[in-house]
């Protein structure tokens, strides 16, 4: 009690973090720190794996701007008509090959 004879304020209890969901996994879950910035993976592993996969993305990245720039070096020394005509070749052999586009959310058709 204080000299007035009022009670001491009460702590107020530590509000519970509200639950996520994992960016990689969609796995609800509850952060365990209260501190920082919100996490957006449940576990390491998940936060590992969404890595490696910007990371594989990247990549697949800089090959097809390498492998542009290196038909665009070809194409400029052909003529006008003639470089449309294989850039077109190009592109549709490229539309067979791609097949679907990136899966960047279905990680569970990734194969490895």
């Amino acid at each position: 009690m204080t000299a007035e004879g009022q009670q001491p304020a009460a702590k107020p209890k530590p509000k519970r973090a509200a639950a996520r969901v994992c960016t990689w996994c969609g796995t609800p879950f509850v952060p365990e720190n209260k501190r920082g910035p919100a996490p957006s993976y449940c576990k390491q592993g998940c936060r590992q794996r969404a890595h490696e996969e910007r990371k594989r993305q990247d990549e697949i990245t800089a090959i097809h701007a390498r492998e542009q720039a290196r038909l665009d070096r070809i194409f400029g020394t052909l003529g006008k008509t003639t470089a449309a005509k294989a850039r077109k070749a190009v592109e549709d052999v490229d539309a067979e090959q791609a097949g679907p586009g990136p899966q960047i959310q279905g990680q569970e058709e990734l194969t490895w």
